[in-house]
């Protein structure tokens, strides 16, 4: 008998996990020793910790009966609306690259932007499947829902967090539309508000209109704008098929920006050339093949909701992070799920692998009992 699609899925994130602590350590290792921290082990324990402290939450996570999350959807919801709202408080928001994405106590930060991706998912599928025709009417689903998902879109605009915001409009559009909502609705709104805030943005923050101009010539400022991307793709050509060997990267040498972060990918190409790079997607993809399983397989429409959006979360999030580094989207900084340093992001995704892990094993016992109960009959 082969594995369970719970255990299929659990293999495949303990296996991110494992090659995101190495590169973790290979990436970061010389510039946190040259550092004032002069501690080449410093991002090693830190993430060594915080993996730990994220495995225990999935594990609690899995026990709890995932119907549970439905009921709690519109407290998990309020809860993440106050902390965006704390974040943009002077003295309790935490300033980092230019915006106030964090919260802090201490040494121990967090970003509530993660946070509200995973509960609007949970918002939107109990919503959806509690009242499934009203997802399809334009006053009592459309308007709701967009409310809901505008409200929480504009707090993380304000941090400002462009790259989040359009993400969290992808994942929840793409939702709706599974959930049943009529692309008669969204697309014409779509049409006609996208374009303008777009704008808003673009001449509003400058830092968007470079991150533009260097998205279509990578190649007119290397050594300012363009700097970050041109060495990225550096990092990935001088790989090869093969790479260099694991700890002989020359991009970490200081000239690739956030190299243990955002643009981990870069040196995994670096390193382990094609090949890396091919196994991390591979996993990626093995993630979504069997999340979609679980969504197929749930109990209820709410388990099967959450289920691919869940899934879609991580696995588009990572794609995102991939296109990025490879110069395909304009540059976001975007964390690769369970391989780069941090812990937000690691944290609120091994929550939301705990409930789809809750939702494997539920529809799992339930075909096992009854395979058991006709086996009795026969």
């Amino acid at each position: 008998m082969g594995l369970k699609n719970s255990h299929k899925i659990l293999v495949i994130t303990l296996c991110l996990l494992c090659f995101g602590i190495i590169m973790v350590y290979s990436s970061s290792f010389l510039r946190a020793e040259a550092s004032k921290l002069q501690d080449g082990y410093y991002f090693f324990k830190k993430q060594l910790l915080l993996m730990v402290i994220s495995f225990i939450v999935m594990l609690v996570t899995s026990k709890i009966p995932y119907q549970t999350w439905s009921r709690l959807s519109p407290l998990l919801l309020i809860i993440t609306w106050l902390l965006l709202i704390l974040v943009l408080i002077p003295w309790i928001g935490h300033i980092a690259g230019g915006a106030k994405r964090w919260l802090r106590i201490g040494p121990v930060g967090f970003q509530p932007s993660e946070l509200a991706k995973i509960c609007l998912v949970i918002f939107i599928a109990a919503f959806a499947s509690r009242y499934p025709e009203q997802v399809r009417s334009f006053t009592k689903g459309f308007i709701p829902l967009g409310l809901v998902i505008g409200i929480t879109v504009f707090l993380v605009l304000l941090e400002p967090d462009i790259g989040t915001s359009l993400f969290i409009v992808l994942i929840t559009g793409i939702l709706l539309i599974i959930a049943g909502l009529r692309i008669t609705h969204l697309v014409p709104v779509g049409l006609v508000i996208c374009p303008i805030v777009l704008y808003i943005l673009a001449s509003s923050y400058p830092h968007i209109q470079n991150r533009l101009s260097v998205f279509f010539n990578p190649t007119a400022d290397t050594g300012g704008k363009g700097y970050q991307i041109n060495q990225a793709i550096i990092g990935l050509g001088a790989g090869g098929i093969t790479g260099h060997g694991l700890g002989l990267s020359y991009q970490k040498l200081f000239y690739l920006p956030q190299q243990h972060t955002d643009f981990i990918f870069s040196i995994i190409g670096e390193e382990l050339g094609l090949i890396g790079t091919l196994l991390v997607l591979g996993l990626f993809f093995a993630l979504l093949w069997y999340g979609r399983k679980v969504a197929a397989s749930a109990l209820d429409g709410f388990g099967s909701l959450l289920a691919i959006g869940i899934t879609l979360v991580i696995v588009l999030q990572a794609l995102f992070n991939i296109s990025v580094v490879c110069a395909l989207v304009p540059t976001k900084g975007i964390s690769l799920p369970f391989i780069s340093y941090g812990g937000s992001g690691l944290l609120v995704f091994m929550f939301a692998l705990g409930i789809l892990l809750n939702i494997a094993r539920q529809s799992e016992k339930a075909r096992a009992s009854q395979t058991a109960l006709f086996t009795s009959h026969k």
